[in-house]
Order: structure tokens, then C-alpha cells, then sequence
């Protein structure tokens, strides 16, 4: 619309008044010359032209008002389509729906855009270039909303997947309200990119799938409780270890799981933790049968189900005790071992320190006491050479990381004679399987050591001897033969029999 110019109409406002006005007065000037001239008539005259005059106010007001308004309107319009392009993850549309089923956008911003990566005036050309990226498993639900707006005009509001050009799965909430405009179908609405809130969600669900599975696999009893006790939800724990069935606990309280006398104690915690964060309960609970497990529980407050409530998580110290008794039996079994074998243990860190040993070691070293040993080296407790030798040796498995088996050392002894031992060390390693220490064994290998080389002597001394008697038959066989020989040449037959007339 044109705009209009206030001066403008007042220069044109101005000769029509005079003309209103001088053409009746004009009618009766002279002596009433103007023919049918009446005088009565010029008040009407008058009053048609003051009419006329503001008619012409009013429609120039008007016209002032609606310029306004019509400007007003488009700073509205154009601030409206600032927004929608700058809504975070919207997209707000006109839809319309076209003669022959073709489909075309009169309006979109500019969020689309973003969403699917495609340009938005190709899409207003174009709105097919959107539709193609919807989730193929999605798209009966898009044509389901289409049929019902087109009979009954009711709001859509869904939720489809699209890819956008990268091919990465993004999700849309689409509400839109359809009318008819001319005969037309069309939808005013908006998108919004609910992919990160989506992502969330499933996320969220993951976890607490995961938490579930942990709440209901692990062996510790988990309880939940409101801050009356009245229990909300439990694990299978909690039913297999206490005798209960899952409908059973469904309609019990934390105090019901307590022997009579210990229930006041339970309230008393359970009042505690209306005010405390955490706190632990030691008293025992009681079994369907009526008997009592010792138990250790954590006691906790969050909110289950969007409510405040307690959260005990309870390990069955029967189990723990009872293992423990039964790795107490095995290291009472070990230390006895170690106290009555024949042999000397040891283990030492990587630096060689002696870490613990068993009381023959102890012994081997001249000490009275297995404390004695530890913390000490092997220079503390052997003569230089032999300790250099021992700490070069450890230092090399540490550096392989491989045992050593079956090594005789000797060593002298108090009495000033040579003494043996025979060793075997393996290397103690971490978790990532690196040498951190040496075990180690050895046994007092002298008697056998002088034992073998008692017999190593006696062997020589009999494979001398062997020597010598095959030296002297050898002899007197030839001495034999030298008779026989005599004889011969006397004529006489032989005395003796040789090695050579057996053979003959």
C-alpha cells in the first residue's frame, strides 16, 4: 500500500472546502440569479459540505493507521523470521499440500537446514528433497498423520528419524496443526532436533539396564526402603540368602527382616537416616526359618523413583567368615610346612632385601629368629664374595625375568670346612607379569656333595685297579704262552692253556 502524505491531503483538502462551501453561498449571491436558487437550501448546502470535509479526515486517518499497521506488520513478520532462523534445533514451516499430491514449503527457516545439511531454498523449491531423507521405517507414520489431517484437520504431533547428507541418524518431533486455505491443505508448525536428548535417553537407558543387571547378579544383598522402611525393592539375593520369595518381600519392611529384640535398634537407624547421609548397621538379620546370619551393611539415602529413600547395600558375613577361617586353616597348614621342611625358604625384593624366610633359613644364618633375617641383605649374612655372588645372580633373574634351578654353591662353614648348597630361585611378578621379587629354596647339599665324591674316588681307585689286574693277566697269559713254546721246542706237550687255543 502505498504510504500516505499528510501535507499532500491538506493542499487538496483546502480547494475542496472552498468548493463545498462557495457553491451553495454562490447559489444565492446576487439576488438569487442562480436559477431555482432557494435560500433554504444553503444551510444544507453548508452541512453537505462540512461532510465532505470530514469523510475526508477520516479517510485520511485511516489510511494513516493502516500504513502503520502495515508497517508494523512486516517489522513483526521480519522479526519472526529472525527467530525462527535463529531458534536453537527448530524449525518452524508452512506446509502446503498442491493440486495433484505435490507438496511445497511457503515457508521455512532456516533450521532445517542445519538439521539435514540441504539448502533451504532448494527445499522451498523442492520440499521432495526433505521428504527422501526420512527413515524408511518412518514413513507410514508420516502418511498415517497426512490421512487424518486431510479428514479430520487434527493436530500431528510425531516423532520420525531422517539421515542427513552425512548419513548420520538424526531424530525429529514434528507438531503441526492443519487448515484449509482456499481450498488448499496446509500445516503451520515446527521440527525440532531431538537427536542429543535422544542420545541421552539412551544412554541413560543403557545404564540403567546395566545398573539392573548388576543390582540383580551381584551376591551382596541390596535393599531400597522409603524413610518409613517399608521396603520398595530388593535382589534376588536378598530372597535366596533369607528364604523369602519376591511376592513375600513385596509386602514386608526393613524391621521384618530383624529377630523382635533387635527391632528397636532398626527403628533407631532408620530415624537416623531421616536426617544423615550415610551410616553402617551391623546387626544381624533374620532368616524365614527364624535363623540369624551375621551381616555388615552400608546404609545410604537417594531417591528411588523420584522419591527419597534408603539404600542398604548388606554383605553376608557368614560367607566372608567362613572364608576366612578357611584361608586361616591354609596359612596355619603353610606356616606349618615351612617350620618342619628340611629345606630353606626365602623371598626377597628386587633390590635383594629379605622380605620373610622360615626358621631353617634363619637357622643356616646363625640367627635365632625369622625377624632377624628381614630387612637385612645378603651382605649382612654372608661373607663378601659369596654375597656379591648371590646379589649378581639375583639381579640377572630380575633382569630376565627367568627361574634359576639346581645351582650348588659352596660355602664355608664354622668348623672351617667347605660346605655346599643347592639353590632354586623363580621370580615373583606383578599383574603385568614384570619381576618384582625372588623366591627362593635351597637345601644343604654337603653329605651328598662329600658322598659323591667319596664314590667318585672309590670309582677311580677301582677302575684303577681293574686296570692293573687286566695289566697282570695279560702278563701271565704271555708267560703261560712262553712256556708252552719251551716245551714245544723240547718236544713235550703243553702244560698250559692260552686265551689262543680257546679261540682254536
Amino acid at each position: 500500500m502505498p504510504k500516505a502524505n499528510p501535507e499532500a491531503c491538506r493542499r487538496l483538502l483546502r480547494p475542496l472546502l472552498c468548493m463545498g462551501v462557495a457553491a451553495p453561498l454562490g447559489a444565492f449571491a446576487d439576488g438569487g440569479d442562480y436559477p431555482h436558487a432557494n435560500p433554504a437550501l444553503a444551510p444544507v448546502f453548508f452541512s453537505i459540505a462540512i461532510l465532505l470535509a470530514g469523510a475526508l479526515f477520516l479517510l485520511l486517518r485511516m489510511r494513516r493507521n493502516l500504513s502503520k499497521k502495515n508497517r508494523a506488520l512486516e517489522t513483526c513478520s521480519q522479526r519472526f523470521r529472525t527467530m525462527g532462523d535463529n531458534l536453537p534445533n527448530v524449525t518452524v514451516f508452512q506446509l502446503a499440500c498442491l493440486p495433484g499430491g505435490r507438496f511445497s514449503f511457503e515457508y521455512l527457516s532456516k533450521g532445517l537446514e542445519h538439521t539435514l545439511g540441504i539448502d533451504r531454498d532448494r527445499m522451498m523449491k523442492d520440499a521432495k528433497l526433505a521428504f527422501e531423507h526420512l527413515y524408511e521405517a518412518d514413513i507410514p507414520a508420516l502418511k498415517a498423520a497426512y490421512r487424518e489431517a486431510r479428514e479430520t484437520l487434527v493436530p500431528a504431533n510425531l516423532v520420525v528419524r531422517v539421515l542427513d547428507v552425512s548419513g548420520h541418524l538424526r531424530w525429529l518431533r514434528i507438531s503441526a496443526v492443519p487448515h484449509r486455505e482456499n481450498g488448499t491443505l496446509a500445516w503451520d508448525g515446527f521440527v525440532q532436533d531431538i537427536t542429543e536428548s535422544k542420545n541421552t535417553e539412551a544412554a541413560l537407558l543403557e545404564e540403567s539396564h546395566n545398573f539392573q543387571n548388576l543390582f540383580e547378579t551381584i551376591d551382596d544383598l541390596l535393599l531400597v526402603c522409603d524413610l518409613k522402611g517399608n521396603l520398595l525393592h530388593t535382589n534376588r539375593a536378598v530372597g535366596k540368602r533369607l528364604g523369602y520369595t519376591h511376592g513375600e518381600l513385596d509386602g514386608m519392611s526393613l524391621f521384618d527382616l530383624y529377630p523382635g529384640p533387635l527391632r528397636t535398634e532398626a527403628y533407631q537407624v532408620v530415624t537416623l537416616m531421616q536426617t544423615e547421609k550415610t551410616t553402617t548397621c551391623n546387626l544381624p538379620l533374620r532368616r524365614k526359618n527364624g535363623e540369624s546370619i551375621p551381616v555388615e551393611m552400608n546404609i545410604f539415602q537417594g531417591v528411588w523413583k523420584n522419591k527419597k529413600a534408603i539404600f542398604g547395600v548388606v554383605r553376608d558375613m557368614a560367607n566372608r567368615q567362613q572364608t576366612e577361617n578357611a584361608l586361616h586353616e591354609s596359612q596355619k597348614m603353610l606356616q606349618l610346612i615351612m617350620n618342619t621342611i628340611p629345606l630353606s625358604v626365602f623371598w626377597k625384593d628386587k633390590d635383594s632385601v629379605y622380605l620373610g624366610c622360615n626358621p631353617a633359613f634363619a637357622k643356616e644364618c646363625g640367627l635365632a629368629t625369622v625377624d632377624d633375617v628381614v630387612g637385612k641383605t645378603p651382605f649382612d649374612l654372608f661373607d663378601a664374595e659369596t654375597a656379591k655372588t648371590l646379589v649378581d645372580r639375583d639381579q640377572h633373574m630380575i633382569t630376565t625375568n627367568q627361574p634359576l634351578f639346581n645351582v650348588l654353591q659352596s660355602h664355608p662353614r664354622s668348623d672351617d670346612s667347605i660346605g655346599w648348597r643347592e639353590t632354586s630361585k623363580i621370580p615373583l611378578r606383578d599383574e603385568e607379569g614384570c619381576a618384582t621379587g625372588i623366591l627362593g629354596v635351597w637345601r644343604n647339599a654337603t653329605e651328598q656333595t662329600r658322598a659323591e665324591e667319596r664314590l667318585k674316588r672309590t670309582l677311580e681307585d677301582m677302575d684303577r685297579f681293574n686296570q692293573l689286574m687286566r695289566g697282570r693277566e695279560r702278563r701271565t697269559l704271555e708267560l703261560k704262552g712262553e712256556i708252552n713254546h719251551l716245551l714245544e721246542e723240547l718236544g713235550r706237550e703243553a702244560k698250559y692253556q692260552t686265551a689262543t687255543d680257546k679261540q682254536a
